[in-house]
């Protein structure tokens, strides 16, 4: 039984969902009480907007301008959760709206476009004029709305559990990759489209596929325990794929495929015209996060490399197959649920009114190449940074560089 007296009263404010935009540049947060836009590599915040009825239960936003989607959620949507809003803030309104008969599980921003996650489909509408319902893709019943998006293609469910259905921006062809034979936990595609990486539900392979050929690249091992994958990212360059799951632990891997990276100018890379909005101006303040070394980031845990822990024995043709597989060269711990009870009470039954058995955690942004960025949800809502550098011995680890409480930024 938690006795400790609340320190906050019931008003206070709950993250309810972060995202970053397609470059890893800034992200937005939905609170219960309105929005609030921050610069990813600095934890600054850029702009916050309290609404009269402020749930904020999905949010996305496009490039780095004002112009926010966003759907209604909480104990007090700030809309009909059955309705998707765009919302203005450089013209301080809502400009635009998609009714939706069934719930809205995920938004993602591409181009000009909208990607609307429902149950069993998935729709396109344009967002630079009165929405209309361009395309429509079935997929298999998706409650977690997993899908990504890229410069070139983006990630939706197929209509077989397992499988991932690509779709060309600009065409809208379609292919398919039966990444794994179970249920989908996590999709994502790098900044430039060429990798895909997946994991199940089961959560102990990451799968990494070849976009031009649909081609596996590579297999990589989390562990062999059961877990609940968070998040997966590439970094900008595909060169590095970060992942989280509910044990905690974020994970760095190295992938063997160089992708191309011409001309990953962020200005262009998502670009949005001038008449679309306004651009956000970058800011180099460190935005008053706090710097450390993290105790809690284990360099031994690092080092491992890209033939994995078990070096000669891996090449033996006899062992079980975990030998041979490749797995994290560093890894660190990052914040998980913690606090006084009644916090996480006030965040369960925020989760409860959308459909959701807990807020979102470990959700994965990198603004660079070697540095990787998590967010976190919730009372205690975490921005934590960490960095890829070089241990004492040589091998290369993962430590946590920043983090803050984001709720608390001004």
């Amino acid at each position: 039984m938690d006795a400790r007296t609340p320190i906050e009263g019931s008003s206070k404010v709950v993250a309810l969902a972060a995202s970053f935009n397609l470059n890893c540049d800034c992200f937005v947060v939905g609170t219960n009480a309105g929005l609030r836009v921050f610069d990813a590599a600095t934890c600054k915040l850029l702009a916050k907007r309290a609404f009269r009825k402020g749930g904020v239960g999905l949010i996305q936003i496009l490039g780095r301008t004002n112009i926010i989607p966003l759907v209604g959620g909480g104990l007090r949507p700030v809309h009909d959760p059955f309705k998707i809003v765009v919302w203005d803030e450089k013209r301080e309104k809502f400009t635009r709206e998609i009714s939706c008969q069934r719930a809205v599980r995920n938004l993602c921003v591409l181009g000009q476009k909208l990607v609307v996650v429902l149950e069993e489909e998935v729709r396109i509408y344009a967002i630079d004029r009165q929405p209309a319902c361009e395309h429509v893709f079935s997929t298999t019943s998706n409650p977690a709305g997993l899908c990504a998006v890229s410069r070139t293609h983006f990630a939706i469910l197929g209509q077989i559990p397992g499988h991932v259905k690509l779709v060309h921006n600009q065409t809208h062809e379609v292919s398919i990759i039966p990444a794994h034979s179970s249920e989908l936990a996590a999709i994502t595609l790098s900044t430039d489209g060429s990798l895909l990486a997946t994991a199940s539900e089961k959560g102990t392979l990451i799968r990494v596929f070849l976009i031009s050929n649909n081609g596996r690249v590579a297999e990589l091992r989390r562990g062999v325990d059961q877990v609940t994958i968070f998040s997966l990212g590439f970094n900008p360059s595909g060169t590095l794929l970060a992942c989280t799951s509910d044990k905690g632990t974020l994970h760095i891997f190295d992938i063997p495929h160089q992708t191309s990276v011409e001309d990953l100018d962020p200005r262009r890379i998502g670009g949005v015209p001038s008449e679309v909005g306004g651009e956000w101006a970058y800011e180099g303040s460190d935005g008053g996060v706090s710097f450390s070394s993290d105790p809690r980031s284990d360099p031994a845990r690092g080092g491992e490399g890209r033939g994995g822990r078990w070096g000669v024995l891996g090449k033996l043709p006899f062992l079980p197959k975990y030998f041979r597989d490749t797995v994290s060269f560093a890894s660190a711990e990052f914040a998980m649920d913690d606090g006084p009870g009644v916090k996480r009470l006030r965040e369960t039954e925020e989760a409860a009114a959308m459909g959701r058995s807990r807020l979102p955690l470990g959700t994965i942004g990198w603004p660079n190449d070697s540095t990787v960025v998590v967010l976190g949800t919730g009372v205690e809502a975490k921005y934590e940074r960490f960095v890829i550098s070089t241990g004492s011995e040589g091998q290369r680890i993962c430590v946590r560089q920043a983090w803050s409480n984001y709720l608390n930024m001004e």
